[in-house]
């Protein structure tokens, strides 16, 4: 097995799909992605990811500029990008599964379904994608399942979302699919105040 080189930084070099130069891990992350399943080191120690980051940040650009910067859930302001369909329970980084989520219910909610984490806080959502999903919960399950199991590795555009299709694909269903907390993870706060620190992946 290759090893990671780093470079006189100390930092191993990362390329995409396409061969696009991203920015350099230590040898431990590098060695980790390998070890995953995630990555190749080529012969000069550089290493090759097997999904698509670049895609994901692209994604999150069209939906912040969609959204306004509002969270599809409860309408404050939204930083951070969700997948109304989970990525565990095979949701990809796509305009018509995401929507802009302030920290507060993207951390609340964790992998919870549609249904369940507004029956846990009573949100009565807008967005048109909450919607969409909302309505057709157990059919767009179904088909976000037929996806996973389908589709290739080089169409994850996430690190968690590579890893969730390498856990379906090792038949490691309790990592892919857990059972549905009975309530929140951590209390949300009605009255939280905006969080104003953007964050682009």
């Amino acid at each position: 097995m290759l090893a990671p080189t780093p470079t006189t930084d100390g930092k191993v070099a990362v390329v995409d799909l396409n061969g696009i130069v991203l920015t350099p891990c230590s040898p431990e992350k590098a060695a980790q992605n390998v070890a995953d399943g995630l990555a190749t080191l080529d012969v000069d120690g550089v290493l090759h990811l097997h999904y698509q980051p670049l895609a994901y940040r692209r994604i999150y650009r069209q939906v912040q500029r969609r959204d306004g910067w509002r969270c599809g859930w409860c309408g404050e302001a939204g930083t951070t990008l969700d997948h109304v369909i989970p990525l565990c329970w095979g949701g990809q980084t796509l305009l018509d599964n995401c929507v802009m989520a302030c920290r507060a219910c993207n951390h609340s909610r964790n992998n919870a379904l549609p249904s369940t984490f507004l029956r846990w806080t009573g949100f009565k959502p807008t967005h048109a994608v909450i919607r969409h999903i909302l309505a057709n919960e157990k059919k767009m399950l179904r088909l976000a399942e037929e996806a996973l199991a389908t589709r290739p590795l080089s169409s994850c555009v996430s690190r968690e979302e590579a890893q969730v299709w390498l856990a379906y694909h090792s038949n490691n269903i309790e990592r892919v699919r857990p059972a549905p907390p009975e309530q929140p993870l951590t209390r949300i706060k009605a009255d939280a105040k905006p969080f104003f620190q953007f964050f682009s992946p």
